[in-house]
């Protein structure tokens, strides 16, 4: 799976490929990279083109030089869509991938077909808001070394069962995270334009296609409750919550997760 850009006016933004069939598009988390879509790919390719792409300043995409918003990244996803000619596709986003997906339904709805939340909230006074990350605490936690980072991170993201049951699971998360270790500086900028998404209101009433909301039962940072304030808050809305998992849960039982994903894109893309 070789790596694409597209030029944007920060600089370079990548995506990947892969796969045939109707399209879905995957918007990864705070911090993160297309990694986090890379278990679901070999269960979601059977039947789905999967397009990934690593927000601005993270993985292969260009660093940025000053603030932006999330509706900003997704118009940077939108475009990728605009250059491979797609006009049609499924949505899919991960933590604040889902606050991403929640702004690229706002600019273009009527291309969206479906949606998928995992492990995500909005802003509205029906979502339990996790503790908010802060730059002091993004600087301190980045003067460990990597190694450290990557177990600490992988520590606080998955279940406590996990390293025992599936160690080699476990330690594939922590290897993404070390392979994908982030800038500082993209994610204070990137920890900034997730705060001021949740600070404004969102109408989810806007959303009119069926949606999936997903979590880990034992998610101890976004609380999994948000999956039915969405049930709330959008007509069409089904909710999945996925047992023994924390908020990796896509990399904690990706196979599982996968299976969920393809049952529900089925129903409205083939």
């Amino acid at each position: 799976m070789q790596v694409q850009s597209i030029a944007r006016d920060f600089g370079k933004l990548a995506f990947y490929k892969t796969g045939s069939g109707p399209v879905l598009l995957g918007l990864s988390g705070f911090g993160c990279t297309h990694y986090n879509y890379l278990d679901l790919i070999p269960e979601l390719t059977k039947n789905f083109t999967v397009v990934m792409i690593d927000n601005r300043g993270m993985g292969e995409s260009s660093k940025t030089m000053s603030d932006y918003s999330l509706s900003d990244v997704a118009a940077d996803a939108l475009s990728v869509m605009d250059h491979l000619n797609i006009s049609q596709f499924g949505l899919m986003g991960i933590s604040m991938g889902g606050f991403i997906a929640q702004e690229l339904y706002a600019l273009a709805p009527q291309r969206i077909s479906g949606l998928a939340f995992m492990c995500t909230l909005s802003s509205g006074q029906d979502f339990i808001h996790p503790v908010s990350i802060t730059e002091e605490g993004l600087r301190q936690f980045n003067t460990f070394d990597v190694l450290m980072q990557a177990e600490y991170s992988t520590m606080a993201t998955v279940h406590p069962s996990l390293k025992e049951k599936n160690l080699a699971q476990y330690q594939r998360i922590v290897d993404f995270r070390i392979q994908f270790i982030a800038d500082l500086e993209e994610t204070i900028r990137q920890n900034k334009a997730a705060v001021a998404f949740l600070a404004k209101p969102f109408d989810l009433s806007i959303v009119k296609c069926p949606t999936l909301a997903m979590a880990g039962e034992n998610d101890r940072f976004v609380n999994p409750d948000n999956t039915k304030a969405f049930q709330k808050n959008i007509e069409k809305c089904r909710t999945t919550l996925v047992p023994e998992c924390d908020h990796f849960f896509f990399l904690e039982k990706p196979n599982e997760v996968a299976l969920n994903l393809t049952q529900f894109f089925k129903e409205i893309l083939l």
